[in-house]
């Protein structure tokens, strides 16, 4: 795992060691401020940490600013609930180009007469200094289908994450996820031969992605 770095702990606090200018593109799914817990399944998934307030945004960004090269793209997930925050925020120190759109192809749950049924969320799209996406300019609406978040409460598609990092980065570069999760960006980051440091503060969700990882470095024979 030389080309890989998980660290647990507060990403606050984490993201400090990493080294200024060193980070090719981040691309993190943060909590959203809305208290978020999955009741979908049988089994509930516990409440996400500090998704009760943004009052970490600014500190957060500024992080990322730093630890990240010149000429570089940051991806952040969010929900239409705090996008105002979340995109007022970023503009502090980046150029926020565009915000994406993930089509889920089928919907979330919520409330089911009084409500039109969630669809989609939201993908903060920034730069620092100016980088050209590789390949084909694409639309902002990528459909993708969930995971069913068997691993995670808001667990994101490995072929969402592989697109992101394949559209802004190239092989051998550093990816930064400060909220890990479940490791869905460490998966994506292995298959796509990239470098990848991965944070996340809950022990359960860390060793979830900690054997997610490590077993998608396993050679196939």
């Amino acid at each position: 795992m030389n080309d890989i770095q998980l660290i647990m702990g507060d990403c606050l606090e984490a993201m400090k060691d990493i080294p200024d200018g060193s980070v090719d593109c981040v691309v993190t799914d943060p909590p959203y401020g809305m208290s978020f817990q999955s009741n979908y399944r049988k089994e509930k998934h516990r409440k996400i940490e500090n998704d009760d307030s943004l009052e970490w945004l600014d500190t957060f960004f500024d992080q990322c600013y730093r630890k990240m090269k010149e000429d570089t793209h940051i991806y952040s997930f969010c929900s239409f609930h705090h996008i105002d925050k979340f995109k007022v925020s970023m503009q502090r120190f980046f150029d926020v180009k565009n915000i994406l759109i993930w089509q889920k192809n089928n919907t979330g749950m919520g409330d089911l007469e009084g409500d039109y049924a969630p669809k989609y969320e939201m993908i903060l799209f920034g730069a620092k200094g100016r980088r050209t996406l590789n390949g084909s300019r694409d639309p902002n609406i990528v459909p993708c289908y969930k995971t069913g978040n068997k691993l995670h409460p808001t667990q994101k598609p490995e072929e969402l994450m592989v697109y992101l990092i394949e559209k802004s980065s190239t092989a051998g570069d550093t990816i930064l996820d400060p909220f890990m999760g479940s490791g869905t960006t460490g998966v994506a980051c292995v298959q796509t031969g990239r470098k990848f440091i991965g944070i996340e503060k809950d022990k359960k969700y860390f060793e979830i992605a900690k054997k997610r990882i490590e077993g998608a470095q396993l050679p196939l024979f």
